[in-house]
């Protein structure tokens, strides 16, 4: 780059264009004489400075001053790991640090919290408040480098940066020296605060070691891995499947004294596996003197065995007893069934694993959370479970399940076409969260909770309070999504995301929207749910009285805020008046549940009730084969069969508008899954639970989908190592051969649902290993796909489990700082260590010294362009116009002469002179002098007398004169070239119109 202080040119090549200036003065000299002298040397001025402007211009100048501030960047640890005391202490020093003598008012402040991640609380500002411990992500992870990189992205370039690291020094994610070079590179120095302590006694369970497979009855060693710092006594609690064990058979204790002497300790209990399925381990320590022990979140261990059995199932029911007559069917069939409530989904997919198949029998999607919805599809798609979905008043599309990740399970798709529609439904929702914690945040999920529970032809609008928004609005209530038909949901979606909540002072605005966006839409059921802290003034009665009228519900939920025991009681009138619902301050994690059940009020029309006789399609596979007829039914849930032809349908209900599918199949993924769109209760299903074949149907139908045994010839294990998973397989053939070049496809089930693929790979005969990172506490579940040769000599995809539990986070595994690491950070960089005891006065946080001081650079170039355009134009004009003074000033003369004279007589005159003028002109003679008498106005009398004195022609010679000076002529010698042309021209129109 080229230096002009304080002008920098980015492309200065682009300034040889000035060399163009020698010929344009060559050109202005020697070729543009038509100019007088004074003229052209303007015009040529001019263009020089255009040409030099447009110059500079194009080599991108910018102008560039010296910073004199400073902004400083402070990085706050806010883990749980570190002590709250010592969090109060940093947050004191560094408030006194921020407001120190030596902030200067254009100085900055920004800040970052970190935990398993980086959030900035403040961005630069000189006015910026820093809160130390503003963090709402996980805090059971340390990722200091996370920090420094989102501390270093909000650094402003115009001015000198420090960065102030607050932290233990304990990171359990990245490595904060690689972005401490980075700092060091770019001049930036990081000061620390280390915060130190060191927990005088801890007792920690290091590990629970369990079997990963196991055969059924078979007794295992469960080994408890403890380690303390001083000797501790206690007592040992071990819990299966959340019931606790009996350590001592002589006396049916539940818990066990145990002396801890320093160091560590391994006990060992032996445990009898008496079921199959998965079997979820959890050790815990209590010390016997409370707060003897620094942290009691790593007081736990858990661990996880798969026995292998005859296979389970697992029943959960939306309502108790509705799937008595299957569970009876299944004991008679000898299937080993565990009927649980949708809370026991709340386990996870540890304990869903445990299961080959489950079935859900008229279970409302608001029931369970959206981490065991999507743990439902990945435990058919990626573990290779059963599913069966049993229909009923709450389930299918009429309990929510539209759009929902279990549905992309099911055979069916829950949201049917328009032809196949009933009634439509409208549902309006009212957002006032903004007292609410994070609320865009729990504001965006429960709306988009509710409208992934209506269907494609529903309509939907959502409702803010923003004075700057840009629509019809009321009084600052407007459409953030128009009340629509949500079609394929992405813009309402998109809406939901995008949507600002704000502070609604009322709710009448915002009501007479809703009720007008409601009225006039075509929809059978109309519903409104209003979300606020009551604190809004409430809506008028006559208003009140028109949804009541309409028939159109409001469901009211009240969260904790500003409202008042009155404001509470007015909400639940209004719900109550209506006919809705009124939920009172419930969880934010609940609000999406609860709008998503309030949602599919206006998709009930997905229910059909009448009397049907199913029509069955014969076939001689699959889960209904042999089936040649079944029972009628009194109702059932409006679906359609997926497109591709791969979802298949024997059992359908011939009614008025096509067949509606009854039962249905399909693979999906390693898993099956079956839909029965009708339920198996007395309210739709009572001829089928009298059915003699009953207890064979639903047989075939389970045995088929529940995932198959595990061989016997697979072995697998699983361990920790460090922060990584080890998970080794051994595969071996029916005469005791390896198994080599095995094809496998891994996956990894992570606590949150999300799923990885995990690589196998061969490293001795018939041995396979992979491994894969642990970040965060919970079960890893790991399941292996692998092809076998059935017995009918057919390739038949087979499954087995692995599982790795971490029960708490590495963060509390540490019992001490770290502080080596933080001066590390800071004599790389070449910061600073401020200690939490240091005096405020001693610290100048925005110390200028050996720091870089940045160059502030503006863009200036388009600013020249504009300039260089502008003096062009008058160049222009220089060259093309001219002002004659002499005709000017004779014009102003006559003006002011004759002021009383109208328009139309000076504009009679102004004609008959100018014809006078060019009639004069042609009486010239060859020494261009003009007759007298020219220098006046033309009357009519004159013209006359004229005409007398030549006989009715042109006169052959006319008297010269001089030329009028009001005339704008004069003497040839005091004319140049260019007047000469122009008089020239006057004098031939004069012969044109003579």
């Amino acid at each position: 780059m080229f230096d002009l202080f304080p002008i920098q040119f980015e492309q200065p090549v682009w300034l040889l264009l000035l060399v163009l200036l020698i010929p344009i003065w060559l050109i202005a000299f020697t070729l543009g004489r038509s100019l007088s002298r004074s003229r052209r040397w303007v015009s040529s001025c001019i263009r020089t400075i255009v040409i030099m402007l447009l110059a500079m211009s194009l080599a991108r100048p910018t102008w560039v001053e010296r910073s004199e501030s400073v902004t400083v960047t402070v990085i706050s640890d806010a883990s749980r790991s570190i002590p709250v005391s010592e969090k109060i202490r940093a947050s004191g020093l560094v408030q006194s640090l921020l407001r120190g003598s030596g902030k200067l008012p254009d100085d900055r402040v920004a800040g970052v919290t970190v935990g398993a991640t980086a959030q900035p609380v403040a961005h630069p500002h000189s006015q910026s408040i820093v809160d130390l411990d503003a963090f709402d992500g996980d805090r059971k992870a340390t990722d200091l480098a996370a920090g420094l990189e989102q501390a270093l992205s909000l650094l402003p370039s115009d001015t000198a940066n420090r960065l102030l690291l607050i932290s233990d020094g304990n990171q359990t994610r990245g490595n904060v020296l690689e972005v401490a070079d980075i700092a060091r590179a770019n001049g930036i120095p990081i000061d620390v605060i280390p915060i130190r302590y060191e927990f005088d006694n801890e007792v920690l369970i290091d590990s629970l070691k369990v079997p990963t497979r196991a055969r059924l009855g078979q007794t295992v060693d469960l080994k408890v891995f403890l380690r303390s710092q001083k000797e501790t006594s206690g007592t040992l609690a071990i819990l299966e499947n959340d019931v606790p064990l009996v350590l001592d058979p002589q006396s049916g204790a539940t818990q066990v004294e145990v002396k801890l002497p320093p160091g560590p300790t391994v006990l060992s209990f032996p445990i009898s596996l008496d079921t199959g399925g998965a079997h979820r381990y959890e050790a815990i320590f209590t010390p016997d003197v409370p707060g003897s022990d620094g942290l009691v979140e790593n007081n736990r261990g858990t661990g996880i065995t798969f026995v292998s059995g005859e296979g389970r199932l697992l029943l959960i029911e939306g309502s108790e007893g509705e799937g008595a007559s299957f569970t009876r069917a299944m004991v008679q069939a000898g299937i080993e069934i565990v009927v649980r409530s949708p809370e026991a989904l709340g386990d996870g997919l540890a304990f869903l694993n445990g299961f080959d198949a489950v079935v859900l029998a008229d279970v409302p999607r608001w029931s369970i959370s959206n981490e065991i919805d999507a743990g439902l599809r990945a435990y058919v798609h990626d573990l290779g479970g059963g599913l069966l979905m049993i229909g009923g008043a709450n389930s299918f599309g009429a309990g929510g399940w539209i759009d929902s990740q279990t549905a992309k399970v099911l055979p069916l798709r829950l949201d049917p076409p328009e032809e196949r529609q009933m009634v439509r439904g409208a549902l309006a929702l009212i957002m006032h969260s903004t007292e609410l914690a994070r609320a865009n945040y729990w504001g965006q999920q429960t709306a988009i909770a509710a409208i992934e529970a209506l269907t494609s032809l529903d309509y939907a609008g959502i409702i803010t309070f923003n004075y700057g928004a840009i629509g019809p609005s009321i009084n600052g209530s407007s459409w953030a999504f128009p009340m629509q038909i949500v079609g394929n949901k992405k813009s309402a979606i998109a809406a939901a995301k995008s949507m600002s909540v704000g502070d609604m002072p009322d709710f009448q605005s915002s009501f007479e929207l809703a009720f007008s966006g409601l009225d006039t839409v075509p929809a059978g059921q109309k519903h409104v749910i209003v979300i606020s802290d009551g604190d809004p003034a409430q809506p008028s009665q006559p208003l009140i009285d028109s949804f009541a009228a309409a028939g159109i519900t409001v469901t009211t939920i009240m969260f904790e805020g500003h409202g008042t025991a009155l404001h509470r009681q007015t909400m639940r009138a209004i719900a109550s008046y209506t006919g809705g619902r009124f939920y009172n301050e419930p969880s934010p994690k609940e609000l999406p549940k609860i709008f998503n059940k309030e949602a599919s009020v206006v998709s009930r029309s997905l229910i059909n009730e009448g009397s049907f006789q199913p029509s069955v399609n014969f076939s001689v596979s699959g889960p209904a084969k042999a089936t040649q007829d079944v029972p009628e039914i009194r109702g059932f849930i409006l679906t359609v069969p997926r497109e591709g032809g791969l979802a298949q349908v024997p059992i359908t209900i011939p009614t008025t508008k096509g067949e509606d599918p009854l039962y249905a199949y399909w693979n999906h993924g390693l898993g099956k899954s079956i839909a029965f769109t009708s339920d198996l209760s007395g309210r739709w299903g009572s001829a089928w639970t009298e059915w003699s074949g009953f207890q064979r149907f639903w047989e075939q139908s389970v045995r088929w989908m529940m995932r198959p045994g595990s061989p016997a010839n697979i072995l697998v294990r699983t361990r920790v190592d460090g922060d990584r998973a080890i998970v080794e397989m051994d595969a071996s053939g029916e005469t005791s051969g390896f198994v080599n070049f095995l094809k496998t496809e891994a996956k990894v089930l992570l606590p949150n649902s999300e799923v990885n693929d995990l690589d196998l790979e061969q490293i001795g005969p018939g041995r396979y290993r992979g491994e894969y990172p642990l970040e965060t506490s919970g079960s890893y579940l790991v399941n292996i796909a692998f092809p076998m040769v059935g017995s009918d000599g057919e390739s038949v995809i087979q499954n087995i489990q692995g599982a790795v539990s971490v029960p708490y986070a590495k963060e509390f595994k540490l019992i001490r700082d770290n502080t080596a690491l933080l001066r590390t950070i800071a004599d790389r960089t070449g910061g600073r260590i401020i200690e939490l005891d240091d005096p405020p006065e001693s610290v100048d946080l925005f110390e200028k010294i050996d720091l870089e001081i940045p160059l502030a650079s503006k863009r200036v170039w388009d600013l020249l362009a504009i300039i260089a355009a502008s003096i062009f134009l008058l160049d222009v004009a220089l060259r093309r116009l001219s002002f004659d003074a002499r005709s000017a000033r004779s014009v102003a003369s006559r003006a002011v002469s004759r002021p009383n004279q109208s328009s139309g007589e000076s504009v009679v005159a102004w004609k008959r002179a100018r014809s006078r003028s060019r009639r004069g002109s042609t009486e010239r003679d060859s020494s261009d002098q003009v007759v007298d008498g020219m220098d006046q106005p033309a009357s009519s009398t004159d013209f006359d007398v004229d005409t007398q004195r030549t006989g009715g022609s042109a006169p052959q010679q006319a008297t010269p004169r001089r030329e009028d000076p009001a005339n704008g002529e004069g003497d040839d010698s005091s004319e140049d070239r260019f007047s000469r042309l122009k008089r020239a021209r006057r004098r031939a129109r004069g012969e044109e119109d003579s």
